[in-house]
């Protein structure tokens, strides 16, 4: 059921909190169930090796990629389960509202949660082991670092979120697996179009030489400017993009 309104705060606020609490047994369960075994492993470092423990966050970062990862490939299970996707559908919801929401649970709530339970986990192992509270690791969880590791999720995170919507099962998998074949379609492509280049480019007439013998232009381009391009398109391309396809893509299935 498509609403004439576009987006409404209240709905929003109400799908939000329909899809928490729908999935909150579930996901306290798993969150528990790592988090454990996160704090046992932290306690352990911290036991034997007390200096290293603020060295764990790499651990804790990768957890929360791969956790974030799974959890965003799933945030269209109700659309796919053929028992629950008519009331899923028929809910006074437009498709923004239905986007936003879950891009705001899984983009925004999920890593929140994340670095406040690192924090905890590293506050308790510390707490119980040294009975002081050293300052020191909290320090590698609230870094320039993670925070930039934290900003990869964001957008990364989006890719996973169209493949919630696009794909009915095996989210997680299929999506992992329909990157992995872009990426060697990509690759294939750039080294056929680099090998044409260079092959059929005259370096010593067609491209100026310096004295050291190296080629400022092919350099400029290969070190400067496809970098430049890379990185603006990771950065500022990469969610509106596919948050826009996930948009069509649950339109799609609503018609």
């Amino acid at each position: 059921m498509e609403n004439p309104t576009i987006f409404s705060l209240k709905r929003f606020y109400l799908l939000s909190r329909r899809q928490i609490l729908s999935n909150t047994m579930s996901l306290l369960i798993a969150f528990g169930a790592v988090a454990g075994v996160l704090l046992i492993i932290s306690l352990l470092v911290a036991y034997f090796n007390p200096e290293n423990l603020n060295n764990l966050t790499g651990l804790y970062f990768a957890v929360m990629f791969i956790g974030g990862y799974i959890f965003s490939s799933n945030m269209f299970n109700e659309l796919h389960t053929a028992p629950k996707s008519y009331n899923y559908l028929t809910l006074p919801v437009s498709t923004t509202e239905r986007l936003v929401s879950a891009w705001a649970i899984s983009a925004f709530l999920f890593p929140a949660i994340a670095l406040i339970a690192m924090a905890l986990m590293v506050f308790l192992a510390n707490l119980i082991m040294n009975l002081t509270l050293d300052l020191a690791p909290f320090q590698g969880i609230f870094s320039r670092g993670s925070f930039q590791a934290v900003k990869v999720y964001f957008i990364t995170q989006s890719v996973f979120l169209l493949g919630a919507a696009y794909f009915r099962k095996n989210n997680f998998l299929k999506t992992l697996l329909a990157l992995f074949v872009i990426s060697m379609i990509i690759n294939i492509y750039m080294g056929i179009t680099g090998y044409i280049m260079f092959s059929e480019w005259d370096m010593s007439m067609q491209v100026n030489i310096s004295e050291d013998g190296s080629y400022p232009a092919i350099e400029n381009l290969f070190l400067r400017q496809i970098p430049a391009v890379a990185s603006f398109v990771f950065n500022y391309v990469t969610v509106p993009f596919f948050l826009v396809t996930t948009w069509f893509s649950l339109k799609e299935r609503q018609v």
